[in-house]
């Protein structure tokens, strides 16, 4: 008996080779297509956190700024308009105020009405330690485990004329600290301080340890010279400085925000300011391909960039008010 084999032919094997293959290349194409929009929407959130601890941080140093020590010294800024501002907010965090009932605390530079000027200088002080009923030191220097100084190595420092406060104030990042002396070594970022006025008072220059906010070449934000956040591509600062003290937002007192006049740290009283407005903004690791338009996105008085990246973006703005600026009852 002949039996009989029934088989595929060619063409069908042929048929059913081209559907396998059409089928597993649009399974492909999806799992492709979803892998990199997880990509895209993982890198979005993490831009989005990132915008919110930052905020969370700034607003709460703002909020500090000028805490026990004299207004004029509060806050500082160096207002750019091609690359990311630096601020300067005193430091609240280094000073005991348990049993403080001054509002003049601060390291008072030695030397009389020495120039502050724009570069690396070395200042001498009379303390590290800026409390007066009670010393107490923030920070270790020499890693023994004694806290030693309120300044520290890679912080911030305004400098500021509590006798004439309408030089305005001078900041910078502190490169060393010597405590024989004492002295600290600082790269003053700002302008240097306006000249003494007619009838000036007597120089009283301070060091004010501050938290000092900034943003490098690699897109890093760097807080006292430690990392905060990557890919945080610009920092712009605009200031409220009420001159007539009426408590509104006249022509041209808001400063740096690109209609009114670029905020210069020593040529105002830093008495006279009001509110802060900070903004930054933050970009994903990577450039989205099916994001074409995507571009860099200008704030306040920063010059726009018109190229697009294809980076997706996230621009995060607040307005904060100064608690210990601008309404002081005098305690001496």
């Amino acid at each position: 008996m002949k039996v009989r084999q029934n088989g595929f032919t060619l063409v069908e094997m042929m048929i059913v080779a081209a559907l396998l293959g059409v089928l597993v290349t649009g399974v492909m194409s999806f799992f492709t297509t979803q892998k990199k929009n997880a990509s895209v929407n993982t890198q979005i959130v993490e831009v989005q956190q990132n915008s919110r601890l930052l905020g969370d941080l700034f607003e709460e140093d703002i909020r500090h700024a000028g805490l026990l020590v004299p207004e004029s010294g509060a806050i500082c800024a160096v207002d750019r308009l091609t690359t990311p501002d630096s601020f300067f907010v005193s430091d609240a965090d280094a000073i005991d105020s348990t049993d403080e009932l001054r509002n003049d605390l601060g390291a008072r530079i030695q030397g009389g009405a020495i120039n502050i000027n724009v570069g690396t200088q070395t200042l001498a002080l009379d303390t590290l330690v800026i409390e007066f009923t009670t010393p107490n030191a923030a920070y270790d220097l020499d890693g023994d485990g004694v806290a030693d100084s309120d300044f520290r190595v890679g912080g911030g420092v305004i400098i500021t004329d509590a006798g004439n406060p309408s030089r305005g104030a001078a900041c910078g990042f502190i490169s060393e600290i010597f405590t024989a002396g004492p002295q600290i070594v600082i790269s003053i970022e700002s302008a240097v301080l306006a000249g003494l006025p007619g009838g000036a008072a007597p120089v009283d220059l301070v060091a004010i340890p501050a938290h000092g906010y900034t943003i490098n070449n690699a897109s890093q934000l760097m807080r006292d010279g430690m990392l905060i956040a990557n890919d945080v591509e610009d920092l712009q600062i605009a200031v409220f400085v009420d001159a007539n003290d009426n408590q509104t937002i006249d022509v041209n007192e808001y400063q740096g925000d690109g209609v009114g006049p670029d905020f210069v740290s020593t040529a105002i009283d830093i008495s006279d300011v009001r509110e802060i407005r900070a903004n930054f903004v933050l970009r994903t690791r990577l450039n989205d391909l099916d994001n074409p338009n995507g571009r860099f996105q200008d704030a306040e008085n920063r010059t726009p960039i018109a190229t697009p990246d294809g980076f997706r973006r996230r621009s995060y703005s607040a307005t904060v008010g100064l608690r210990n600026v601008g309404n002081r009852i005098p305690t001496s």
